[in-house]
């Protein structure tokens, strides 16, 4: 028998056992880094927002509101679907400036006190921020705030700043938006290794995770052995990002079909709705 016929057939072997790129996962999504401001209702009203996200086959969401009124909004038409997180924004453009604004902690001390009507806010963020900014005193007050409440805090950043949240409280519990500013497989493994109550979302990733059609083996390694510290998300910063959400969603399920459908599963809805609760 010939090396090359070995060689064809060990590659034929070996196509085969990857999964099809054709097969999605069609089991609920849980996601975990959805947007709802003022900015977003010329695409998709308060009223509307429950069918927006049924019509891209998401069960519930966390959304991140800097307006309490309309989230409220949201919420009312879509109970038990939402999980409010606080946007501590006030203009969009406080996410370069936010960090050093000496009055903001308590002012959301005061929004956290007030709650909503339809229940309390379930965390804090998303948090913009990066290295040279790490020892902001004011990052430093809501990460203690939020652990003496037992919230989660969403955070946009560096390594570096992950490391500073858990020199501040070691027991946070942080959702790392997009896996981090340098999605490495290796380096995001190091970190879930290094902190346990880290957990990571794959918003804005589907391009590294399914950009040519099959899921880079590095990435299907690191989803499946912290397949407990993942989650979903389609990230709708604009109302671009609300018009396009089936279509993101339909990326996100391409590439949960590359996994284990117990890691799939997970991934999707399990582990979001293992630390945020069933929905009311």
């Amino acid at each position: 028998m010939s090396t090359r016929f070995l060689h064809l057939t060990g590659l034929l072997i070996a196509l085969t056992c990857l999964p099809s790129a054709a097969h999605s996962y069609e089991g609920p999504l849980f996601d975990a880094h959805l947007h709802y401001n003022p900015a977003h209702t010329d695409a998709v009203a308060p009223e509307a927002v429950g069918s927006a996200l049924a019509g891209a086959g998401i069960s519930r969401a966390v959304i991140l509101a800097r307006d309490d009124a309309l989230i409220e909004a949201a919420m009312h038409t879509a109970p038990g679907v939402i999980v409010p997180f606080l946007d501590v924004y006030r203009p969009p453009a406080g996410k370069d400036t936010w960090m050093h604004d000496p009055d903001l902690p308590e002012r959301m001390r005061a929004r956290l006190d007030a709650g909503l009507e339809t229940g309390d806010w379930r965390g804090i963020g998303e948090l913009h921020l990066f290295a040279d900014d790490r020892h902001s005193p004011v990052f430093e007050a809501l990460v203690v705030m939020a652990r003496e409440r037992g919230l989660p805090v969403m955070i946009h950043g560096d390594p570096a700043v992950i490391d500073r949240a858990y020199e501040i409280e070691p027991e946070a519990l942080i959702l790392w938006a997009h896996a981090g500013t340098f999605p490495y497989p290796p380096l995001i493994r190091d970190y879930l290794d290094r902190y346990p109550n880290l957990y990571a979302d794959l918003s804005m990733r589907s391009e590294r995770l399914i950009g040519d059609g099959f899921m880079p083996l590095e990435w299907q390694d690191l989803l499946v052995e912290h397949a407990d510290r993942f989650m979903v998300g389609a990230d709708t910063f604009s109302s671009t990002r609300w018009r396009e959400i089936e279509q993101h969603a339909a990326e996100i399920r391409q590439w949960l079909g590359q996994l284990p459908p117990d890691v799939a599963e997970r991934i999707a809805f399990g582990n979001a709705e293992r630390l945020f609760g069933e929905g009311g």
